[in-house]
């Protein structure tokens, strides 16, 4: 088969990737079908009550069944996927049968047994498979028998190292199994393992990544190292105070008012046992809230109300010290956690910002420990040995893919007065000794203390920011106050009085290292309430230092950066034949996001969408919406499109002929779904500003863009790494031969510089295209242009003076989306301390309720930066 038409503009080079062909071989007996089983687990044994059972119990079930109760009739073994699935190249002589199996292994027929049934499905055609890799678009439906013969794969290769350590972690990320197609599996290992002081109680395991996919003409295997964060066994009174740091665990429950509120976040859907006669053996309940002064809480008896306290001492003979913290357990169990023992598990919620450091840290260094450590893997994976890949004449080739790429030329950078500069290090500049493309002025500003700094040292730095904006050409005036507050001050009286009478267009407000509080109502009042442009800044020791001695250059044009784009300004333009392009006809870039609220929250979702609003693709308006939990489709994305399209009429007296749509956060299940709702949502804006003649209408092109692979490039020799010795490939590489999509056009660039670790690419899917190359010409955009403006557009993040890793507008809808918690009224408070509370569950529109646009003064600025 003829290789995919793809780009060619760039300098060719090859890469290795950690991708591994996997390949059948027909004459060891495999007859060319799957035969599919349900498996319904179980009953026990008095037959009186279905018994859910986890993954793992479900597994070893399933598995003893298999070798040990009836090894005559499954052979060869079956792939089980801890659900409901059982997968085999042969058939059984089952079409629906029930067994009985041993509740542990060695135990004797008559003590626990379950009762497993097992049902004939239907027989998959494996040569479906054939034809999705040929590029078929009808082998893509979730019902097909090519995605389930590639859930099948996923669980021939997983079963192995998930029956040699019982220890181990799956864990599927999506949990629709007709999505196995598109998920993944980690598998920690416990002998790799690390434990910080900084993470306690979790700990770090280092484990390995498996992905079966289909690519254009082959299938292949996609193995990644990864680090799962892990909650250990132990007490969870020891756990608590492990988290709070505290000395003495009477200092858990004497101070537990505000310890609830620090451990609902963190202890929201981890698994505990219960340690109190008659809850031995049972199954682990989940956390949904953690309770002050648990023994005062009361309930109904037998008619009669009754304290938790006294019926525990009545009940359990345990006595529950008054101020003892509490979790609800499941639906209805209320236990001290002094009674309660949390079991080994991933730890799924939101990581801190202390983790992702330290998983970062324990992550290979750089490419090569990378690769080496992928291929280390292979010891534990143990494809060569997998009774399941052998008995169906499967083999995985051990050595990683080598794919063909290209390193795309650097757009120049436009700085002020026309002047260009030539990349000398691929997606690296810098603004020193440079004026801004576009100078925004600040005729009147002030400065607000919260941090109760040395006034000498932040007049110093005051004083050198405003010298550091005139070298960037701003037109800047010193600030006409700079008021002093301590952090307990009321903070919107603070930020009323230093405004004053005469108004101000941004406040500098210098915070304490620790101070969400006051961040949270700095940026409420100014993005919500007064419309009014504020700039926050840590005030550290090393800051306070490095402004003590004049050495906070770095720090300031970091500052300036961002005041300058909230204030209307323009750092620096990417200039290449790509932009040339996107300035030719009036072109408006969009770029959009749905964030979800943390695992096991039901708070609404958040969508975003920002759209460009002038020729240089550089000023952004956004909209900010809440809508359904965990619904990746954009609710209002009509409304949305809309005001953006009115905001670019208004600003540049002419609708846009072209639109470029560039949407994070879809994966590959959702992409037919989420293009035909959006795109259809766009219709009634369109029809409205331009008519029913579809002639008239703008060109579409509609590109998802992917972070959450696991695909990583590594140089083949020293010409092809960047030279600053970090051993990552060139920022332009790009990839769209070799292992992209069967069907979908698609291709991987990692736009961004390496600085540490293996640099991620991403993954740019194009699910529609209607945009030529000229109004007058027929001939659609190809792979060339279409690379070479998603590079252009990694060019234009104003926070920053390098490449990065996505398009400008998909970061800067990202950014929008994490300002929700601004929006949201006090009567709900900080979104992010109120996630895990036992009150979350509210109505859609009571969300929306409480939920403030952006003022009017700033919606069609970019105060998001």
């Amino acid at each position: 088969m003829l290789p995919r038409p793809g780009g060619t503009v760039g300098a060719k080079v090859q890469a290795r990737t950690n991708a591994f062909e996997m390949k059948w071989n027909r004459a060891q007996g495999n007859s060319g079908y799957v035969y599919h089983y349900d498996v319904i687990l179980p009953l026990w044994d008095t037959g009186s009550r279905e018994f859910k059972l986890g993954n793992k119990k479900g597994s070893e079930l399933v598995m003893r069944l298999q070798t040990s109760t009836r090894p005559d009739l499954f052979n060869p073994l079956g792939a089980y996927d801890g659900k409901k699935n059982l997968f085999s190249f042969q058939g059984y002589r089952v079409s629906s049968e029930e067994f009985r199996v041993p509740w542990e292994d060695g135990q004797s027929h008559h003590r626990k047994e379950v009762s497993i049934r097992v049902v004939f499905v239907k027989k998959i055609d494996v040569g479906t498979l054939g034809r999705l890799v040929k590029g078929d678009p009808e082998s893509l439906n979730p019902e097909s028998d090519a995605a389930t013969a590639i859930n099948m794969l996923n669980l021939f290769i997983q079963s192995t190292p998930r029956m040699q350590d019982p220890n181990s972690f799956f864990d599927p990320f999506l949990e629709d199994v007709s999505n196995l197609l598109f998920a993944f599996i980690a598998v920690p290992h416990c002998h790799d393992t690390d434990v910080s002081d900084k993470i306690r109680p979790l700990e770090l395991w280092r484990g390995h990544f498996q992905s079966v996919r289909a690519t254009f003409d082959r299938i292949i295997v996609n193995v990644d190292v990864t680090v799962g964060v892990v909650l250990p066994r132990g007490p969870l009174e020891n756990v608590c105070g492990e988290y709070l740091h505290l000395r003495n665990i009477r200092d858990l429950h004497d101070r537990s008012e505000p310890n609830v509120r620090k451990l609902r976040l963190f202890l929201k859907g981890v698994k505990v046992e219960v340690d109190l006669p008659g809850h031995a053996g049972k199954r682990p309940k989940t956390i949904r809230d953690v309770l002050y002064d648990v023994g005062k809480m009361t309930f109904e008896k037998g008619g009669e109300t009754i304290s938790i306290a006294d019926h525990f001492e009545h009940a359990h003979n345990y006595k529950i010290r008054s101020g003892s913290i509490g979790v609800r357990l499941g639906k209805d169990g209320i236990f001290p956690i002094s009674v309660c023992r949390t079991t080994q598990q991933l730890y799924k919620n939101r990581a801190s910002p202390d983790v992702v450091r330290e998983a970062l840290a324990f992550s290979p260094t750089c490419p090569s420990k990378r690769l080496e450590a992928i291929r280390a893997g292979w010891q534990e994976l143990k494809y060569t040995q997998s009774p399941f890949l052998l008995g169906a004449g499967i083999s995985v080739k051990p050595e990683p893919l080598h794919v063909k790429g290209r390193i795309l030329p650097p757009p120049n950078i436009c700085f002020g007065d026309g002047f260009e500069l030539t990349l000398q290090r691929q997606g690296q500049w810098d603004v020193m000794r440079k004026t801004f493309n576009k100078a925004a002025e600040l005729p009147s500003w002030t400065v607000v203390d919260f941090a109760t700094c040395d006034m000498s040292v932040l007049s110093t730095f005051v004083l050198d920011l405003v010298q550091e904006m005139g070298k960037r050409g701003m037109t800047v005036s010193q600030p006409h106050n700079i008021l002093r507050r301590p952090g307990s001050a009321n903070v919107r009286t603070v930020l009323d009085d230093a405004i004053g009478e005469a108004g101000a267009q941004m406040i500098l407000v210098i915070l304490p290292e620790s101070a969400a509080h006051i961040y949270r109502e700095v940026k409420r009042y100014g993005d919500i309430t007064r419309g009014v442009v504020t700039q926050c800044v840590k005030w550290s020791r090393k800051l306070a230092n490095d402004a003590q001695q004049r050495r906070a250059n770095q720090y300031h044009n970091n500052l300036i950066l961002k005041i300058n784009a909230k204030l209307g300004g323009i750092n620096c333009v990417p200039v290449n034949p790509a932009m040339a392009y996107l300035a030719l006809v009036p072109t408006m870039v969009l770029g959009a996001d749905v964030s979800h609220p943390a695992p096991g929250s039901v708070l609404p979702s958040i969508s975003a969408l920002v759209a460009s609003m002038d020729k240089k693709m550089s000023r952004y308006a956004a909209s900010i919406r809440v809508q359904t939990s965990r619904t990746e489709i954009i609710e209002d994305f009509a409304e949305m499109f809309e005001i953006a399209l009115q905001n670019f009429k208004k600003r540049n007296n002419a609708l846009p002929q072209r639109l470029f749509m560039f949407r994070d956060g879809v994966s590959e299940g959702e992409f037919k779904t989420v293009l035909d709702m959006e795109l259809n949502a766009m219709k009634t804006p369109l029809m409205t500003a331009y008519g029913s003649d579809l002639a008239r209408w703008p060109g579409v092109t509609f590109i998802v863009v992917g972070k959450r692979h696991h695909f990583r490039f590594f140089p083949l020799d020293r010409q092809s790494e960047d030279p600053r010795g970090n051993g990552n490939l060139h920022a332009g590489f790009v990839v769209d031969q070799d292992i992209v999509h069967p069907v979908y056009r698609d291709f991987y660039l990692q736009s961004q510089p390496g600085l540490k670790g293996t640099s991620r690419p991403s993954h740019y899917t194009v699910l529609r295209n209607d945009n030529t190359l000229h109004p007058k010409d027929k001939k659609l955009l190809g792979a060339d242009e279409l690379q070479q403006i998603a590079y252009a557009l990694c060019h234009c993040y104003s926070r920053a003076t390098r490449s990065v890793k996505i398009p400008a507008p998909v970061y800067y809808a990202d950014l929008v989306c994490r300002r929700a918690k601004f929006h949201f009224s006090d009567a709900i408070g900080d979104i992010d301390a109120m996630s895990a509370s036992s009150d979350e569950r509210q109505h859609l529109d009571y969300y929306k309720a409480q939920f403030d646009g952006i003022n009017n003064r700033l919606k069609d600025t970019m105060y998001f930066v």
